[in-house]
C-alpha cells in the first residue's frame, strides 16, 4: 500500500500491525493511543528523518498556555480553525466525489464516491450549524492545499484517475483522522468535541474502504 511521507505523520506501520481499522466506538472519549498514534512514532526507512514521538503530534491540553488552543503536530490550531479546515476538507471531498462520479468508469469507485459525498455533504450542514452558533465564519472557496489537489485529480481521466483518487482519498482520511483525534481530546467547546468525536469513526470507515479499494484498483 503506497503511503506519502509527511513531515509529521510518519506512516510506516509496526511488524504485525493491521494497516487500517474501523472504529465504531462514539462514546464521548476517544482514545489519546491507538493503532493510528503507533504509526506515528515510525520513522519512514526511506525518509532520512528521525521518529516523531506520538504525544507531540496527538496532543490535549492548552498550547503555550493559551485557553482553547491545540497542538496538531507543530502547528498550533483552535476551535474556529479546526472548524474552517474541516469545512474545506468536507468541500473537497464532495467535489472529487463528483469529478470521480463523471470520470470513473468503475462501479467500486463511483459506489465510494457516492457515499463520500453522501456523507460529507451531511458533516458541512453540521459544520455550518456549529459555526453559525460560534460567530465563525467558513470558507466558502477551498484552502489552497485542498485546491491543489482537486485541480491535481481534473487533469486525470480513467484508470489513471481511479488509482490517484483512491490513493489520494486514503492520505486526506488519515490526516484528518489525526486532526480529528486531537479536537476529540482537546476541544473545549461541547459541541466541537461531540462533532470530532461523532464524525471519527465515520473518517475511519472512509479510510478502510479506500485503503481496501487501492488494493483492487492497483492491480
Amino acid at each position: 500500500m503506497k503511503k506519502k511521507v509527511y513531515v509529521l505523520l510518519l506512516g510506516a506501520l509496526s511488524a504485525g500491525a493491521a494497516c487500517s481499522r474501523i472504529d465504531t466506538n462514539t462514546a464521548n472519549t476517544v482514545p489519546t493511543s491507538d493503532s493510528y498514534a503507533a504509526t506515528i512514532t515510525a520513522a519512514h526507512a526511506g525518509a532520512g528523518t528521525a521518529a516523531t514521538p506520538a504525544d507531540a503530534y496527538i496532543s490535549t491540553g492548552s498550547a503555550g498556555n493559551v485557553p482553547g488552543t491545540m497542538m496538531y503536530g507543530a502547528r498550533a490550531i483552535t476551535e474556529a480553525s479546526f472548524l474552517m479546515e474541516a469545512a474545506s476538507s468536507s468541500m473537497m471531498e464532495v467535489q472529487l466525489g463528483k469529478l470521480a462520479l463523471e470520470r470513473s468508469s468503475n462501479p467500486e469507485v463511483k459506489a465510494l464516491a457516492q457515499m463520500l459525498i453522501d456523507h460529507h455533504t451531511k458533516a458541512n450542514q453540521e459544520l455550518a450549524d456549529i459555526s453559525s452558533g460560534m460567530n465563525v465564519e467558513l470558507p466558502s472557496a477551498l484552502m489552497p492545499e485542498h485546491q491543489k489537489l482537486v485541480d491535481k485529480l481534473s487533469k486525470l481521466t480513467g484508470s489513471e484517475f481511479d488509482e490517484k483518487y483512491v490513493d489520494e482519498l486514503e492520505d486526506a482520511h488519515e490526516r484528518d483522522i489525526a486532526l480529528f483525534e486531537v479536537v476529540s481530546n482537546g476541544a473545549q467547546t461541547t459541541t466541537v468535541k461531540a462533532f470530532a468525536i461523532r464524525t471519527l469513526p465515520v473518517l475511519r470507515v472512509h479510510e478502510h474502504q479506500a485503503d481496501k479499494l487501492e488494493e483492487r484498483v492497483n492491480k
